[in-house]
């Protein structure tokens, strides 16, 4: 799997302990990013909803989903590895990504 900015992915969560340790993330690293073929930048999905995360509503899918209501937290960013990836659950669509990544950047600046 070579995952593309807008792709949804299953990988481990660093913010999780136990067994589960598994969450949908979106990547949304652009082609600048040095070692975009191996690393990625991705935030979280979660089914849990806060005041500023994005709802991930059916509109902003372009194919596949996820079986719950579920929201992007944009503070909770994650480099996973290639090799960490477990599967690929969809992908969004790019104003979505941008949407993401202009939320991140409020963290940032």
């Amino acid at each position: 799997m070579q995952p593309e900015r807008g792709d949804v992915v299953r990988s481990s969560d660093p913010f999780k302990l136990g067994d589960d340790r598994q969450r949908p993330w979106v990547i949304v690293n652009n082609d600048s990013h040095p070692f975009g073929h191996e690393q990625f930048v991705a935030v979280a999905v979660s089914t849990k909803a806060y005041d500023v995360s994005l709802p991930l509503d059916d509109e902003v899918w372009e194919i596949g989903g996820v079986p719950r209501e579920s929201f992007v937290s944009p503070w909770a960013v994650h480099s996973p590895r290639i090799e960490d990836l477990i599967a690929w659950q969809g992908r969004v669509t790019e104003e979505f990504v941008d949407e993401v990544v202009d939320a991140i950047a409020t963290y940032l600046r």
